[in-house]
């Protein structure tokens, strides 16, 4: 196909290969119970939203996935596959999809290309965090029941892998009439919530969707997700037999094993700090490019990956490892550990008694107080501020700091572009342009084939590098528990609080 763009057509059996890795079996647990189709999770953080335009998903999609089937899908190695759409074909100018025949929402009314459109745009025009990854559509074309077509403005390479999450999610069109599709959700997924049995920031309860037609994928009967933010009490749930699974705690990954517990950890989030104030509006020392540069230089992250971490990650100077086709071989900044070369660089810089703030939360905490006090120790004042579970993702979208700690699960330089380096990108709340970036993300786009667009977005990702527009950190791994009455759990990239509980039993 010219352009470089590729066109993949999934068949239905291609989903059943999210369910090969990540299988593991019982450890004779001493809390577990015979299994009775209730499953009972504890996470960390309250649900923001259940209407997807208003939900920023990564993380949140343990609350989300039960209720809505998104157009495509990601296997255990986070490749995009079958979702709601068997096959899917992208191009420079659409994305076309099909869609299975008879699928109906939780309602019962038919989930068809009409309803898929309307959801499309109901998330689009919310202006919400999925409206980013949407903002290349121009119109959603319907031309019969199994097929939809999202016509493009530009060329949107990452739009495959932005439909596996929020911004693919569908909900039916009777959800989009009222006010409540943020407590009230209806979708086509295995499971219902149940608001009456739910409570707010404690608890929220789901059971079968009668509808749903695959019952491998609906192995439950009941699923309650706990709000327990703090990590010990998770911990302590977990041993106790109130809850089935969570993500824990790595400093409670231990004692949680010693307890009879399946232990496994998941390839998580990469960690940036963000240096979001650029035009030095509330932080004047960042739009100081040798200030910036600094920063990269003065954080060990191998001691912060071993010491916050417990070694469970690998430290870092980019985004994309080396296995990845967006990988820099040689950045003009590495900003490999070197403190006496931050140091020269803020006596050069000329900036007296250099300093920015940024928000952070329970987890959050200790990473964020390690690099503090690496910046310190070069004469930069780093100042966390600490705010309530829940509102890290609204506090980084706006200019009330001058930088973020943030982990992001970005798998493509345009999902980056997109949202953290085009001037009305949401992770971009300062509104920084820098036309050099935009230049060679225009380059990416107009490559005439794929080896040069790789070529273009790893020189755009060289320049955000050299203008230090965020230091990288480390990529992650997260532990995540549950006892020997739960089966069926397949880890997944990205998915950090919890797994997709399609084809989970308990």
């Amino acid at each position: 196909m010219s352009n470089g763009w590729s066109c993949r057509r999934i068949g239905v059996a291609a989903v059943a290969a999210t369910a090969v890795a990540g299988v593991v079996t019982g450890c004779g647990s001493a809390s577990s119970a015979t299994g009775d189709g209730t499953l009972a999770i504890g996470t960390l953080v309250d649900v923001q939203s259940f209407d997807p335009a208003l939900n920023p998903g990564q993380g949140q999609r343990l609350y989300l996935d039960p209720i809505y089937d998104s157009l495509l899908r990601t296997d255990a190695d986070g490749k995009v596959v079958a979702g709601l759409a068997t096959q899917y074909t992208l191009t420079p100018s659409s994305l076309d999809l099909t869609l299975p025949e008879g699928r109906v929402f939780s309602d019962g009314t038919p989930l068809d290309a009409q309803a898929v459109k309307e959801s499309l745009e109901h998330i689009k025009s919310a202006a919400g965090p999925a409206s980013t990854a949407l903002a290349s559509v121009s119109e959603v074309r319907v031309s019969d029941p199994a097929h939809v077509s999202l016509q493009l403005s530009a060329p949107a390479p990452a739009l495959p892998i932005a439909l596996t999450d929020v911004a693919g999610m569908v909900v039916a069109p009777s959800a989009l009439d009222g006010n409540d599709l943020g407590s009230a959700p209806v979708g086509s997924g295995p499971y219902m919530l149940d608001p009456a049995a739910s409570s707010k920031g404690v608890s929220y309860v789901y059971v079968q969707n009668p509808h749903y037609e695959d019952k491998t994928d609906q192995g439950l009967n009941r699923v309650e997700i706990k709000v327990l933010t703090d990590g010990a009490a998770r911990a302590g749930a977990l041993r106790s037999g109130q809850i089935d699974m969570a993500q824990v705690d790595r400093a409670q990954a231990d004692a949680v094993s010693s307890a009879g517990m399946n232990v496994e950890f998941t390839s998580g989030n990469h960690w940036m700090l963000q240096l979001a104030d650029i035009g030095g509006d509330k932080s004047p020392a960042l739009a100081n490019k040798d200030i910036r540069q600094a920063i990269g230089y003065a954080i060990d992250r191998e001691a912060i990956v071993n010491a916050s971490l417990f070694g469970q990650g690998t430290a870092t100077t980019q985004v994309f490892g080396p296995e990845s086709p967006f990988h820099v071989g040689t950045l003009p900044q590495q900003y490999r550990y070197d403190p006496e070369k931050a140091r020269q660089l803020v006596a050069r810089s000329g900036v007296q008694s250099p300093k920015f703030t940024v928000p952070a939360f329970g987890p959050t905490k200790p990473i964020a107080e390690a690099v503090q006090g690496y910046l310190r120790d070069v004469g930069i004042e780093m100042e966390i501020v600490l705010v309530q579970p829940g509102t890290l993702e609204k506090e980084n979208r706006s200019t009330n700091f001058g930088g973020f700690l943030t982990p992001i699960k970005q798998v493509h330089p345009e999902q980056l572009y997109n949202e953290r380096l085009a001037p009305n990108g949401p992770q971009n709340p300062f509104g920084t342009v820098a036309p050099t970036i935009d230049e060679l993300h225009a380059a990416a786009l107009a490559a005439p084939d794929e080896a040069s667009r790789d070529v273009a977005y790893q020189k755009m990702l060289a320049e955000v590098a050299d203008e230090a527009l965020w230091i990288d950190l480390f990529t992650d791994q997260t532990p995540l528990a549950w006892n020997d009455k739960v089966q069926g759990v397949t880890l997944q990239p990205g998915w950090v609080m919890g797994p997709s509980l399609r084809g989970v039993t308990a």
